[in-house]
């Protein structure tokens, strides 16, 4: 039984600061705009601008933050109206640099997934990664504006084409324009602390 109490108390000394670590969850609601894809005449058609949601699950670590961060969107393409839905799955780093008391700048980046449902990509998982930027302005030591800017970039299969139909009912095949697109969201939501 000795031996077991000293397990209890090693165990409990490591994670003493894990338990008072702090969680940090920002839902997002932003714009996302860019993606490309191409018909078998090299016409190209641009992933319509829409909205997209987005979630950050984080934690303090050091100067700034680490976690996780999900993004969606649902869009189609121009003229074709091809359903477009692309999810992005991060971890996430980022730096926070006070600029007052109630207002801090933050730099980051992220790494990880993304799922492009799309009917013409036969492959629909591919590497992503994120630089984002922006501010937070705290109403209280728990709950804060957040805005930010930020760059998504996947790997996408553009080896695989599907039919669609374009306006004048013509029919065509279309594929991603190349194997990695960018898209560019303008995001604002609530931090809160748990």
């Amino acid at each position: 039984m000795h031996q077991y109490n000293k397990i209890i108390l090693i165990i409990g000394a490591l994670s003493a600061h894990y338990a008072q670590a702090q969680v940090i969850v920002s839902p997002f609601f932003g714009y996302i705009v860019g993606g490309e894809v191409e018909d078998q005449a090299s016409n190209e058609y641009d992933l319509k601008a829409s909205s997209g949601y987005g979630l950050a699950i984080e934690t303090d670590y050091e100067k700034g933050r680490i976690g996780l961060f999900y993004a969606t969107q649902n869009t189609s393409v121009e003229t074709i109206n091809a359903d477009t839905n692309i999810h992005y799955l991060h971890f996430q780093s980022s730096i926070y640099y006070p600029t007052s008391q109630q207002l801090t700048a933050y730099i980051g980046l992220g790494i990880g997934g993304s799922y492009t449902d799309v009917d013409w990509a036969k492959d629909k998982y591919g590497f992503a990664s994120s630089w984002l930027g922006g501010g937070e302005y705290a109403f209280t030591d728990n709950i804060a504006l957040n805005s930010q800017v930020r760059w998504l970039g996947t790997s996408v299969d553009n080896e695989t084409s599907a039919t669609c139909t374009l306006p004048s009912s013509e029919t065509c095949a279309i594929r991603f324009k190349s194997d990695w697109i960018n898209q560019f969201s303008a995001n604002i939501g609530l931090t809160v602390r748990f």
